[in-house]
Formats: C-alpha cells, sequence, structure tokens
C-alpha cells in the first residue's frame, strides 16, 4: 500500500468510528425512553376532623313523646233484645249528658211483659194446687205458703220462695214443678232489665246510631257512651327506658303549642315488648279541665338519673352499638355500653374522661384512617 493512501484510509476509520459511537448512543437513548419510569409512591392523606372530648356527668333522664288522649272508661252500647225503640224525654244524641244510672233508651217490652205474666200466672196456680195437700200432709208448712201465695203479685218481680223445712217437703215441692217455672220466671225478669239500657256511670254520648221508632234486634250498636272526667294518654316508649321509670310517676302533659298544661301519672306499664318496634307501652291517667277524648297531647317523664355517662347523637354510631374514636391520629372502632335511647341521641356510660370521638358524623370514615383534629369541642 502507498504512503499516500495511509492518512486517507485512517481518516476513514476515524469517521466509521465516531458514526459507528454516535449510533450506539442513539440506541442506547431510545431503548432508555422505551423502559417504563418507575412509579413515584403517593403521600399518605390525613383527613381534617372536628372532634369531641368526652366528660362524663350525672345524666337526668327525661322522656318527650306524644300520644292520643282516651277516655278511660268507654262503652260501646248494644242491643240484647229485639223491639221498637220508644221515645224518651231526653234524645239520645251525641253531646248529651247522663248521670249514673239513668236511662239511655226504652225497647218497647209489652209483649214479653205479656209473655212474663202467662208465666208468672202458671208458677201462681201451681202453688195454689198443691196448698190442699200441704195442709193435709205438710201442716207445718202450709202457713208459710200459703202467706207466701197471698203476697204473690203478678205484676211484680217474683219473690224468693219459702226456705224448706224438710227433705220431704222440698221433693213434693219440686215434684210439682214449682222450682222449675220459679227459675224460668226469674230468668226472663233479668232479661226484662235488658229492654231498658242505664248509664254505667256519669257519662256523654259520643255516638247515636238509631233513632225512636227503629226496630232494634240483638247484637246491634245503638252508639257510644265514654265518661268526660278521665282520661289517659297511651305512650310509646323504648325498651331501654321502663328501667327508670315506674307506676306513680307524676308526668307533666302539654298541648303541642304549650298553651296548656295539665299533671297526670303513670298508672300501668305493658310489660310485653312489640317485636315490630322492641318497645313497651306506658299509660298516663289525667284529669283536668278542656280534656277531650282524641286530644294530641305531648308528656314529660323524668325518670330516676343515670349516674355517669355523655350523651352523644345517634347518627354517630355505627350499627348502633360503636363509635369511632380517635387514638395515636387515627379512627378506632370501639363498641360502647349504651344506657338509654332517644329519638336523636344515645346516653354512653363505658367512655373514659378525655376520649376523644368524632363531632360529626363521617360516612368516608374507616377503621384505621389516619386523621389531624383541626379542631375540639368540650
Amino acid at each position: 500500500m502507498s504512503k499516500s493512501n495511509k492518512p486517507l484510509r485512517i481518516g476513514i476509520g476515524v469517521i466509521l468510528g465516531l458514526l459507528l459511537i454516535f449510533g450506539a448512543k442513539t440506541m442506547a437513548d431510545r431503548l432508555a425512553e422505551k423502559k417504563p419510569k418507575p412509579r413515584q409512591k403517593a403521600g399518605k392523606t390525613i383527613n381534617k376532623i372536628y372532634a369531641q372530648t368526652i366528660k362524663n356527668e350525672e345524666l337526668p333522664v327525661v322522656l318527650q313523646e306524644n300520644g292520643r288522649l282516651q277516655a278511660l272508661r268507654k262503652v260501646d252500647l248494644y242491643a240484647e233484645v229485639q223491639g221498637i225503640l220508644k221515645e224518651s224525654p231526653r234524645l239520645f244524641k251525641p253531646g248529651q249528658a247522663y248521670d249514673a244510672g239513668a236511662v239511655l233508651m226504652s225497647i218497647d217490652d209489652r209483649e214479653f211483659v205479656a209473655s212474663l205474666s202467662s208465666q208468672k200466672s202458671v208458677l201462681y196456680n201451681q202453688i195454689a194446687q198443691i196448698l190442699p195437700d200441704l195442709k193435709l200432709d205438710y201442716t207445718e208448712s202450709f202457713a208459710k205458703w200459703q202467706s207466701y201465695l197471698a203476697s204473690f203479685d203478678i205484676s211484680r218481680s217474683v219473690p224468693a220462695l219459702p226456705a224448706f223445712d224438710s227433705d220431704r217437703e222440698k221433693y213434693f215441692v219440686n215434684n210439682s214443678g214449682i222450682i222449675t217455672s220459679y227459675y224460668n220466671i226469674k230468668n226472663l225478669e233479668e232479661r226484662h232489665k235488658k229492654y231498658e239500657i242505664k248509664a254505667p256511670f256519669y257519662g256523654v254520648v259520643t255516638e247515636a246510631m238509631v233513632n225512636p221508632g227503629t226496630l232494634v234486634r240483638p247484637g246491634q250498636q245503638l252508639g257510644s257512651f265514654l265518661s268526660p272526667t278521665t282520661y289517659e294518654l297511651p305512650l310509646a316508649v323504648d325498651e331501654s327506658f321502663t328501667k327508670y321509670i315506674s307506676p306513680g310517676k307524676q308526668v307533666d302533659l302539654y298541648t303541642l303549642d304549650r298553651s296548656s298544661r295539665w299533671t297526670g301519672k303513670i298508672a300501668r306499664i305493658n310489660p310485653t315488648i312489640d317485636p315490630a318496634t322492641q318497645g313497651t307501652v306506658a299509660f298516663i291517667q289525667v284529669r283536668g279541665k278542656d280534656l277531650k277524648e282524641g286530644m294530641f297531647l305531648q308528656a314529660e317523664i323524668a325518670g330516676s338519673s343515670i349516674a355517669s355517662g355523655v350523651e352523644v347523637p345517634r347518627k354517630l354510631l355505627v350499627n348502633d352499638n360503636q363509635l369511632y374514636v380517635i387514638e395515636e391520629d387515627q379512627l378506632q372502632l370501639r363498641r360502647v355500653d349504651i344506657a338509654l335511647y332517644k329519638a336523636n341521641s344515645a346516653i354512653i356510660t363505658n367512655l373514659n374522661d378525655g376520649t376523644q370521638i368524632l363531632a360529626n358524623p363521617m360516612p368516608s370514615a374507616y377503621e384505621g384512617m389516619p386523621v389531624e383534629i383541626i379542631e375540639s369541642k368540650g
């Protein structure tokens, strides 16, 4: 090879070397671009919250419930016999007041009275027929039966039969059918009383379903009658509240607008639990002016106090018996003891003073959630 070509070959080699290095670098850069970049770790999210600091204290137990007032003594009146309803001096109409024992309404009894008188006549004749035999065979008993017959009045209630002096007399009188007739008549006399319907107590007619001249039949409802003096208010009570109240406890009653007030007392508490509501019913008895059947009243019952506890909104509870507490800047779900459920709150008795809980419900909360308290309420 000539010396003149040597520098040329060296120059070409240098150029090829540079091209090779440039190509290798370009290839390396392209491969580096295609390689996925490592993901950066996301920062931990810290939720800012409002907290409430627990401070236990003695808490009065007060129940507030609404209910509809009912008359303590109220009866629906039904006919037990058949007949035409008679006119009466005082119309049986809503609002009409009657004293205890007063006649509310009368049913025409003329046909029944005739039948009853016929039965009494039969008894009279039966006794008259045995008098001759009594005079002969039961001389010592004759005088009392003769006196009984002399005082017998068909228009009046049949008096009790004379007492028997011996078994022989008893068998003889019974064999004549007198005893059977006597008790048949007493049964009819009791039934005759049902033709007059009397007030069982002082009260007022609230509903009248028949008018004079109407034919009434056995089992037909005639109206309703109640006493306007004493009422009771049934209240639905949560089962957890029943241990703080008892019969005889005083109750304050108000109209819904708080314009009127009465004082009543717990008369009784139903011992059974309603499966649907898991509650029971307390009956409040009350007397007073301006009370009326069907009024809506609000009751306030002050029960015995809870010695140590804290009242929290019910909306903070999880599954009705758990609560989020704040420990080491995290939410922890803790089971709590509920002494009493109210309409919008609950009283908890197993949280220590100083424990911090959420002040407001947090739908996204979960156990272990990191939090930062921005304000703590005592």
